[in-house]
């Protein structure tokens, strides 16, 4: 459908086709083999990801989402047999947690499910919200993830859990004091630790932390979007001295690199229009960039390849330039870039100008 030149915005603006076998079902031997894409004003190029550290300068300050993935899928077996699933989204406290699920009658409050080590009684807790659950587990929730959780590996690779998922679906940087994250930040996912050296040898380097949970892959129900609509709510972190990097990194004439969509909502989501700087601290965020927002922090972005009508590609086409974005997405798949969570990755310049 073709809509008129207006200022709506509407979702199935980015649908694009992508044929099944671009999706990459399982990662490559080696995290920097993947490939990478240059973006910069509708001129593509296509390099090893590797090549990633000759695309950065030593004025620059690369900033990375350390947070850390935990086995957030729950599969329990009711006392009738009958398979229940849930994945844990965010935990509220030790034992309480908002859930998505499947296979659980939600009209039952008191409930008794079974796993290979222990019977299990959950409560399901009034809420508002009628996206999700809210679960309050008999044992604390870090414990039974640990012990009978599984990776929370994407749908869309319609396939189990496999051993080399609890690796390599985390990043090589992730840090063990912020694993609360049910998705990985899979831009991050390409770095291995002697690129990370080498790039850490060259130019700066930073990091934050934001929990990626629903919002980051909550799916987008209306085609005409809401221009106040915001996503569901993400909490992250920003130490004290990433806003001094950035302040130093501006002032030599460095540019900011957010590695992936989450450190880039992260950054704008702290902004501080009176002090051209971010806030520190813990936060949170429902921030929906999409056509028409300003960045104030960010100049480049390393990113994903994202699914069709999402608010991730909204926001890397808000970034990056729609028309622009949408022509590298095709190149991409002209060339048979690999796509998604194990795919390939794209480094794009911040558009000046208008789509």
């Amino acid at each position: 459908m073709i809509h008129s030149m207006n200022n709506d915005i509407y979702k199935s603006d980015y649908f694009y086709e992508l044929p099944e076998e671009l999706i990459a079902k399982f990662p490559l031997e080696n995290r920097s083999d993947s490939k990478l894409l240059t973006v910069n004003n509708n001129d593509f190029e296509i390099n090893i990801f590797s090549d990633i550290e000759n695309k950065i300068n030593k004025e620059d300050l690369l900033i990375l989402n350390e947070t850390k993935v935990f086995q957030a899928r729950l599969e329990l077996i009711k006392k009738t047999g009958g398979k229940v699933e849930i994945l844990i989204l965010e935990k509220i406290n030790k034992y309480t947690a908002n859930c998505l699920t499947r296979g659980l009658n939600r009209n039952i409050v008191h409930q008794k499910l079974f796993t290979d080590q222990y019977p299990l009684d959950i409560k399901i807790l009034p809420t508002k919200d009628t996206n999700f659950l809210k679960i309050e587990f008999s044992q604390p929730i870090d414990q039974i993830c640990l012990n009978i959780g599984s990776m929370p590996i994407p749908p869309y690779l319609k396939r189990a859990e496999n051993k080399v998922d609890v690796d390599r679906y985390q990043s090589v940087f992730a840090n063990e004091k912020y694993r609360n994250s049910v998705a990985a930040p899979t831009a991050s996912l390409h770095f291995d630790k002697t690129l990370l050296d080498r790039i850490k040898q060259k130019t700066h380097v930073s990091t934050l932390c934001l929990d990626v949970g629903y919002g980051t892959f909550q799916p987008i129900k209306d085609d005409l979007i809401d221009a106040n609509a915001t996503l569901h709510k993400e909490n992250f972190f920003i130490p004290d001295d990433l806003r001094t990097q950035i302040e130093s990194c501006k002032g030599r004439g460095g540019k900011i690199i957010a590695l992936g969509t989450t450190t880039l909502r992260a950054l704008e989501s702290a902004f501080e229009p009176d002090k051209q700087n971010i806030r520190t601290g813990n936060q949170s965020t429902n921030i929906f960039i999409k056509e028409g927002y300003k960045f104030k922090i960010v100049d480049k972005l390393i990113t994903n390849f994202h699914l069709p009508e999402s608010s991730l590609l909204m926001l890397v086409c808000a970034f990056g330039g729609k028309s622009n974005i949408l022509n590298a997405y095709k190149y991409a798949i002209k060339h048979s870039l690999r796509f998604y969570s194990y795919g390939d990755a794209m480094i794009i310049e911040k558009c000046l100008s208008k789509y």
